[in-house]
Parts: C-alpha cells; sequence; structure tokens
C-alpha cells in the first residue's frame, strides 16, 4: 500500500461519528514527533524480525495461488491479479525505520528519496506468487498510488523507472510500463476535478485499456481495505463493519456459470506499522480540527491511548 499520509490527503472533510472519545483530555502534554515515533519501534521489528510476519505472508500468497488455480480450473478468460505494491510485494519497513530516532514523521520528499533509491526488498511469498501467475496463463498489475514523478506536474516519470527497476532487481516478472500503474494515470474529471481512484485503472484492466487486452479480475491482493474497495469508509468502525459485510470475499473467488459475473477474491497482507487504521482511529473534531493530519503528536497519542479496550486489575 502507499502511504496513507499520501493517499488520505484528498479525502474529504471527516465527519463527527461514533468513535467521539469519552473523558478525552483537551490539555494533553506536549510531545514530540520522535517520541510519537518510538511507539512504532515494536511493530517495525516485527515486520522485519518475526517468523510470524513471513507466516502470514506465504499463507497470503498461498491462498492466493489456490485462488488463481481455482480461475484457472474454471476456465476464466484473461485471468488477471491486481497487486498493491508497498507492504503487498515490497517491503518498505527500512524506510519507516528510519524514522525511528528523528523528529520527522511521514514526508513526501523523504519518500520519494527512498522510492528512487529503489532498495525495498520483496515481501516473503511475493515473487513465487507473481511470477506463477505470469507464468502460467494470468497476468499481475501493480497497482499503487505511488507518484510517476518526483516533481509535480512533471513529465519526467523517475518514480515510475525507479519502481519497475525494484521490482525487476527482487525478482519479479512480467513488469513494465503497462502493468505497473501509478498515481495519475487513468484518471477521470468529476465535479471539475481530477480523481486519481485506483478504480480507474482497475476499470482500464477490464476494458482494455491498459495493454489492449480486456481481463477478467480473479483476484486483489493489499494490505489495506481500500485495496479492495476506496469506499469501505472513514473510521475504524466503519471499516470493521464493510469487513463484516464482505466476509465471504476474503480468501474466496466467487463465479457464476458463463462467468457472467465474477466476484475477486480479497487477500489481506499484514501491516502493523502504518495505514487508513491508524487515521482511523482519530477524531480529529474532539480538538476542534477537520482533519487527522491537523492533530498534533500530543493529540494523536492521546487518542490512541484512548482507542484502546483496557482491563485493569482489580477493578
Amino acid at each position: 500500500m502507499y502511504h496513507p499520509y499520501l493517499k488520505l490527503i484528498a479525502l474529504p472533510t471527516l465527519l463527527t461519528s461514533s468513535l467521539l472519545l469519552v473523558g478525552l483530555k483537551q490539555d494533553t502534554a506536549e510531545i514530540t514527533n520522535a517520541q510519537l515515533n518510538e511507539q512504532s519501534v515494536l511493530a517495525i521489528n516485527w515486520v522485519q524480525q518475526s517468523g510470524e510476519y513471513q507466516a502470514l505472508t506465504y499463507q497470503a500468497f498461498n491462498i492466493a495461488k489456490i485462488v488463481f488455480d481455482q480461475a484457472k480450473a474454471k476456465r476464466v478468460k484473461q485471468p488477471a491479479v491486481i497487486v498493491d505494491i508497498d507492504e503487498t510485494v515490497l517491503d518498505n519497513s527500512a524506510y519507516q525505520g528510519g524514522l525511528i530516532g528523528t523528529n520527522s514523521g511521514f514526508e513526501s520528499s523523504t519518500w520519494n528519496k527512498w522510492v528512487a533509491a529503489a532498495k525495498a526488498k520483496a515481501v516473503p511469498g511475493a515473487v513465487k506468487f507473481v511470477n506463477y501467475v505470469n507464468n502460467n496463463g494470468g497476468t499481475v498489475f501493480f497497482i499503487s498510488n505511488r507518484d510517476r514523478s518526483s516533481q509535480k506536474g512533471s513529465p519526467n516519470n523517475d518514480l515510475e523507472i525507479a519502481t519497475i527497476n525494484n521490482l525487476k532487481s527482487v525478482g519479479f516478472k512480467g513488469v513494465n510500463p503497462k502493468t505497473v500503474l501509478l498515481k495519475g494515470e487513468f484518471t477521470k474529471i468529476i465535479d471539475g476535478k481530477e480523481n486519481t481512484s485506483k478504480q480507474w485503472r482497475r476499470e482500464a484492466i477490464e476494458n482494455g485499456k491498459a495493454d489492449g487486452k480486456k481481463y477478467t479480475v480473479i483476484a486483489l491482493i493489499g494490505d489495506n481495505l481500500n485495496d479492495f474497495d476506496e469506499k469501505v469508509g472513514v473510521t475504524n468502525q466503519e471499516r470493521r463493519k464493510s469487513v463484516e459485510k464482505y466476509s465471504n470475499y476474503y480468501g474466496i473467488f466467487d463465479s457464476v456459470p458463463n462467468n457472467k459475473t465474477i466476484e475477486p477474491a480479497y487477500i489481506a497482507l499484514p501491516n502493523p506499522m502504518y495505514g487508513n487504521w491508524e487515521t482511523g482511529m482519530y477524531n480529529p473534531q474532539a480538538f476542534k480540527k477537520q482533519s487527522p493530519f491537523e492533530l498534533s503528536p500530543s493529540e494523536k497519542e492521546q487518542q490512541r491511548k484512548d482507542s484502546l479496550v483496557r482491563w485493569l486489575s482489580g477493578k
């Protein structure tokens, strides 16, 4: 998944929701962004060090292989799998780790430098799965909200080139400008503004605009619920309800006779480091602010703690 602080920047103003935290203190003690970063140390260590993280990624791609094989057995025409890039097939935990010990949060300038360096490693199991699909009659498309260029509005596709080079360097096959679709490709004008939703790139794959062939999408793979449905909701309460509603989609490919209707499987990868789940905890209106990006480190810390379900001994 592309980092949420770029992915969410265009979201409409959050509405006051049932996430309003009872007893929220408005006079939180000031802390620095460096202190807030320290709360991510264990999550980053888990991704980089634990066997459990590896087990879950291998499990996800093993399920994805089963889904693809089922689609092939049902003779689905031109089967395609859509994968997100960041924290789905490429591991950017080194960038997250680089923020520890600094007073900086996520910034597009440092993120773009990381993308340009093309040093991300492959997520365990991703290369084997992607190459299996591409070698067995399917096609994998990489849809990400990474920017194509490090300079806004520039025709220079330096970040797209770097992303393609990074994917190739760790072993992915079938990687080219037609299969790697980044932010700004196949956009639509809605209410006079350019809309860069992933939905339009998925439609381009299905209607043949991506590479001249019409594909049937049989699986969506990502580390964020928004990789499956961008209307999943903003608050975590809304997002959890969406998961309940579509629980039968996770890990399951479904089709009706003659392939008239295809419901792609949703396959989720673990990412405890960042994501829409984090901003889903925040209620900026409690601090008379409109967006979670306006919250100070102290306000974020307070809401992180107030979101916890706790058992206190002796009470």
